[in-house]
């Protein structure tokens, strides 16, 4: 059967835009077959004339049986729906479905206001918990978010490493659909002003939206694919997954009869088929997979000091950066005494961008401060300062690769140093 395709990523605003396009095919002799993904209609030949009509809808609840009724008995048929539309058809000539402007703006405005309330009121809400979180921090625990907690946002977790990165593009998107939304608002206010028909957006500015919001659903692809990689790397928390898995099941299970948001299951559905795939996906012995996906952290195999009689290495990795964490007790007595004295510690980085790791060099130095923060002779981007006490901080800088090291006292020598930077090399640093 001859198919013809058709990019319907409408944005909710468009919805003039998408009747419009769904009529012009109509007239060309087709129909609408079905609606993918709420991104690409697929049309196949109409085997009599028929026409289009988008009516609003509360995506909380379906619409009542009197108006599914009613709308049954004028000739409109729904044969898709999506976020916030119905798609309805008709024979050729059938009434239109809406012929109240006044009432159709107040529906859009309502709709599409709450809408757009909900999307920037949630982000708000988000900036305001971590506003509060930050603050309190900042007044319990004083120096707990130093830039070292900012940082490390990139290596914590892949899901908020790719937030990080795709946050430029998120915030500018938002601004460009309320600012359409709004346009739209004021276009349709106007036209009930002078009693004309609401206009359809030309066919430039409507391709644009739709363009604009397939890229949206584009950024989706590497976000969920990020989100799986923490369930693969056993990020997640198995609480909220199997928590979220019950919430799934008591809403199938509660009787249709009574529930009669035929949406909410179909949410449901496709929810606990989600939860079911990072179950696996956190159960199955699937995290050394996930080591060709996660940058390399900086001395992946032993670490910068000599073996001692404990030691413990925390990574934190992420495909976008790594994280390392040294530490060293050589005497056992203060540890089985609790006093735990530390020998040698030390953290690494190991950073996506050379910005980054020049803030993160900066940072350090700024914190041994420029007298007594020297680079040391012979040696290229190797610095040395004398800490508290008689013992020495040794900063290193390869590339993206940052090493800062308080190694105990006679640790820091020629040999040690080469060997060192020797191991950085082979690691490509």
């Amino acid at each position: 059967m001859r198919r013809r395709w058709t990019l319907f990523a409408y944005p909710v605003m468009d919805i003039k835009a998408a009747e419009a396009i769904l009529n012009r095919r109509a007239a060309e002799g087709w129909r609408l077959e079905k609606v993918w993904l709420g991104l690409l209609a697929s049309f196949v030949p109409a085997a009599e004339p028929v026409c289009y009509c988008l009516d609003w809808y509360d995506p909380n609840k379906e619409d009542g049986l009197d108006y599914r009724t009613l709308l049954a008995d004028a000739g409109w048929r729904r044969v898709g729906q999506l976020s916030y539309w119905n798609l309805y058809e008709a024979p050729a000539g059938t009434a239109p479905i809406q012929t109240d402007g006044e009432l159709e703006y107040r529906r859009f405005r309502k709709k599409a206001l709450r809408r757009m309330a909900i999307g920037w009121g949630t982000t708000g809400g988000i900036l305001a918990v971590l506003a509060l979180l930050v603050g309190a921090a900042a007044i319990f625990r004083p120096g707990a978010l130093d830039w070292r907690f900012f940082v490390t946002l990139f290596t914590g977790t892949n899901t908020g490493a790719m937030i990080l990165l795709l946050l430029p593009l998120l915030l500018p998107g938002g601004l460009l659909w309320s600012g359409r939304l709004l346009l739209r608002l004021g276009q349709w206010k106007r036209a009930i002003a002078r009693e004309e028909p609401f206009p359809v957006p030309g066919p430039g500015s409507a391709l644009a939206a739709r363009l604009c919001t397939l890229a949206g659903y584009v950024l989706l692809i590497p976000l969920v694919l990020a989100f799986l990689l923490d369930a693969m790397a056993k990020e997640l928390n198995l609480g909220w997954v199997i928590g979220t898995a019950i919430g799934c099941l008591i809403v199938l299970g509660r009787d249709p009869m009574l529930m009669e948001y035929q949406r909410k299951r179909r949410y449901a559905k496709g929810t606990l088929v989600c939860v079911a795939v990072l179950l696996a996906l956190r159960l199955l012995p699937l995290s050394g997979l996930t080591d060709s996906f996660l940058a390399t952290p900086p001395l992946a195999g032993e670490g910068p000091f000599p073996p001692a009689e404990l030691e413990k290495r925390e990574d934190g990795r992420t495909f976008l950066a790594a994280h390392t964490e040294w530490t060293q007790w050589m005497d056992l007595s203060s540890v089985v005494s609790g006093v735990r004295l530390v020998s040698n510690q030390g953290e690494g980085w190991v950073l996506p961008w050379g910005w980054l790791a020049d803030y993160v060099e900066g940072q350090y130095r700024r914190e041994l401060g420029p007298d007594s923060c020297a680079p040391l002779e012979g040696y290229e981007a190797v610095w040395v300062a004398s800490a508290e006490g008689d013992d020495d901080c040794c900063l290193i800088r390869r590339e993206n690769t940052v090493l800062w090291l308080e190694p105990g006292p006679g640790t820091i020598g020629t040999q040690w140093l080469d060997d060192l930077l020797a191991r950085l090399e082979e690691d490509g640093a």
